[in-house]
């Protein structure tokens, strides 16, 4: 992790929220000046996660969803922690006739961005607001995400993602995710996730300072970068995120593909991924 890097971490992460907000208000405005953005395209301030183009990133992994896991055009999707869509957006034109999108999310802001703009381009794309309680997130939700429910029946589901969603749980909420992920997906379903890994050979390269994360702080069910806020990047050993899927009755339908983020070369993103199955 760079020196700046750990500056940025050892603030207290409202003062970090609020710093950025305001930078990407300020991002918004010259957008709206300059009218340099399309109606697909939400405003910065929403999509504050991760770095990159917003469009660039959706498209790529919609590469990786039809590539890696085989999505067809006519499947059923379930996207945990859809933000303002930035899968939804190119899913718009890969999906045919048949095809549908359920997405949810933390921010409501977000999620009326996409009801207000994807919805109305097709409504078979349906996105829920949940106000599961995340201290990175949303401190103030009134849900706890071991509770909560996915918006979807039984086995209805042909495909999951969930895009640097479990980088943020705890490891109580990531079982119960998992859980839920067999309890929708149809006995053919599979679901692409992303996770930060540490193994033997993320931990040399931590150690040796290789990594652009280290997990430094250990807890009795995760790894992560900041011990007032854990929620802002977690990690999980090999060993405990497999026996997680054991314990929800899912499998790995292909080996991990390693991300570059502990420093190595990368297989397919930046966070790890994991395709994973119900077990049979």
């Amino acid at each position: 992790m760079r020196p700046f890097e750990r500056c940025i971490h050892a603030l207290p992460r409202p003062l970090v929220r609020g710093l950025r907000n305001l930078w990407l208000r300020v991002l918004d405005s010259k957008d709206r000046l300059i009218r340099d953005r399309d109606a697909l395209t939400p405003p910065r301030s929403l999509h504050h996660i991760g770095g990159g183009d917003f469009k660039t990133i959706g498209q790529a992994f919609v590469g990786h969803f039809v590539k890696v896991c085989g999505l067809r055009p006519d499947e059923k999707i379930l996207d945990i922690g859809c933000g303002t869509g930035r899968m939804a957006i190119p899913l718009l034109q890969y999906l045919n006739g048949a095809g549908q999108y359920v997405g949810f999310d933390v921010s409501q802001k977000a999620i009326r961005w996409c009801r207000d703009h994807i919805t109305l381009q097709n409504p078979r794309f349906v996105f829920y607001y949940a106000d599961i309680c995340n201290k990175e997130y949303n401190p103030r939700g009134r849900l706890s995400a071991v509770e909560y429910k996915f918006p979807c029946d039984d086995e209805s589901i042909d495909f999951v993602f969930a895009a640097s969603v479990f980088t943020h749980m705890r490891g109580d909420e990531v079982k119960h995710y998992f859980d839920e992920i067999r309890r929708v997906l149809k006995p053919s379903g599979r679901a692409m996730l992303s996770f930060f890994i540490i193994d033997d050979t993320a931990n040399r390269l931590m150690t040796s300072g290789k990594s652009s994360l280290n997990f430094h702080v250990k807890s009795a069910d995760c790894c992560t970068i900041n011990r007032r806020t854990p929620e802002s990047a977690i990690a999980y050993s090999e060993s405990q995120l497999f026996q997680f899927l054991q314990d929800a009755k899912l499998v790995l339908s292909l080996p991990v593909l390693y991300g570059s983020w502990s420093g190595r070369q990368t297989m397919l993103d930046y966070q790890d991924v994991a395709v994973v199955k119900r077990e049979r």
